[in-house]
């Protein structure tokens, strides 16, 4: 699962214990351990908890690009890493994983390599060379990521309550928050926490505190399938059969069946070494 959490601003370096703190809250979302990192001048901190699985041996975030001074906390996985890692020239080394190459193609790069990404993520990137922390979310908006604006910083975190412990944030219950179950949109019950929408880049500039946000990929623009049913279904195969083998784990791992469709094409696809199902006494399956 992991989690991020971090804050960004001129005096960033001095709430370092605040921003420990923040990452302890969540450390249930990382087993593989809770670190925290601050970028060489002082002006973001970057707390992860990591859970490895694309390699379990694979070092911990965040990371640290030496040669820019990049820091990044990232939450997710990146399936087609490994080829765009050829695609674009970016080495990965033994014991280095999606997280890696994401780093070092961003430092490449730059923000246009969300548009090769196949994967859900939430991501905090700091580069000090221009002073500016970045936000980004997966397409469809996949892997959660919260954010505030606060005395001239900025604080985010995959758990909305951890934001509330930085400070702050009366519960506003509005109409609209109580009438469904889900809220939608961005806004959250708590005052000044928002929800970063899905395939949004959020740009802050730890010198101004200005924020810019941008959409880096729209639904709409996706061209709709004009071909016929037989078609659909071939091109569906395809996908499925090119999709899935991408999110098999580099490791040892078992697939819990349903008993359904669903789980029977993905143990044809994915091949696992064990599979698991549960019955429940008393019901037929």
């Amino acid at each position: 699962m992991c989690g991020i959490a971090g804050l960004a601003g001129g005096d960033a370096i001095r709430h370092e214990k605040t921003i420990a703190a923040m990452g302890a809250l969540q450390h249930y979302r990382g087993p593989d351990g809770t670190m925290h990192a601050a970028a060489g001048d002082g002006r973001a901190l970057l707390a992860m908890n990591t859970l490895l699985i694309v390699d379990p041996q694979a070092m911990p975030g965040p990371y640290l690009d030496r040669a820019t001074g990049l820091l990044l906390a990232f939450n997710g996985e990146i399936y087609n890493w490994r080829q765009q890692a050829a695609a674009w020239g970016i080495e990965v080394h033994e014991r280095e994983s999606d997280a890696h190459f994401l780093l070092r193609a961003w430092a490449k790069i730059g923000p246009s390599c969300l548009d090769g990404l196949d994967g859900m993520f939430a991501l905090a990137l700091y580069d000090p060379r221009i002073a500016k922390l970045f936000l980004a979310r997966d397409r469809l908006g996949e892997k959660p990521l919260y954010w505030r604006l606060d005395g001239g910083r900025l604080a985010f975190a995959s758990e909305v309550t951890t934001l509330t412990r930085y400070g702050p944030a009366p519960l506003v219950l509005r109409p609209e928050v109580t009438a469904i179950e889900t809220p939608t949109g961005v806004d959250t019950p708590f005052q000044g926490i928002q929800l970063l929408a899905p395939a949004t880049l959020l740009t802050f500039d730890t010198t101004t505190s200005s924020i810019d946000q941008m959409t880096w990929w729209h639904l709409e623009d996706r061209a709709p399938f004009t071909g016929t049913y037989s078609e659909a279904l071939a091109k569906f195969s395809t996908v499925l059969a090119e999709q899935i083998p991408l999110r098999v784990p580099g490791c040892d791992f078992a697939l819990l069946l349903s008993g359904g469709l669903d789980s029977a094409v993905l143990a044809y696809l994915m091949r696992p070494p064990v599979c698991v199902t549960v019955r429940y006494r008393g019901q037929l399956r």
